[in-house]
């Protein structure tokens, strides 16, 4: 389809998958994007979406783990900054991972200037 081949040229896309294997389910997920910025010198930035952890593994740290492999995968692929969209009630969550808010529901974290 259309979108898909928009999502091929204009970013890349990281999955990341936490599978219980004891209940050979899926309990987590989430998504990396990274666009290409043309008019910014380090040019690429990461944005993490859907963040989710089944309800069975609630309190078992799967978000933390998710937050923390996505930026540490995005600084490895050179983003100057990767951002998320939160709630107000979260943000206390991602601060712990050196995000800071930069409107009311969005959270960014720079690599570089």
């Amino acid at each position: 389809g259309k979108s898909l081949e928009h999502m091929k040229t204009t970013g890349d896309y990281y999955v990341v998958v936490v599978e219980d294997t004891n209940l050979g389910q899926i309990v987590a997920t989430a998504t990396l994007i990274t666009e290409h910025k043309f008019i910014h010198s380090c040019a690429k930035r990461g944005r993490v979406e859907e963040v989710v952890v089944s309800d069975v593994c609630r309190g078992k740290q799967l978000g933390k783990l998710l937050v923390s492999t996505l930026t540490l995968l995005s600084k490895k692929l050179n983003c100057y900054k990767i951002t998320l969209e939160c709630a107000p009630k979260n943000v206390a969550f991602y601060q712990k991972f050196g995000y800071s808010a930069s409107d009311e529901t969005y959270m960014q974290r720079r690599f570089c200037d």
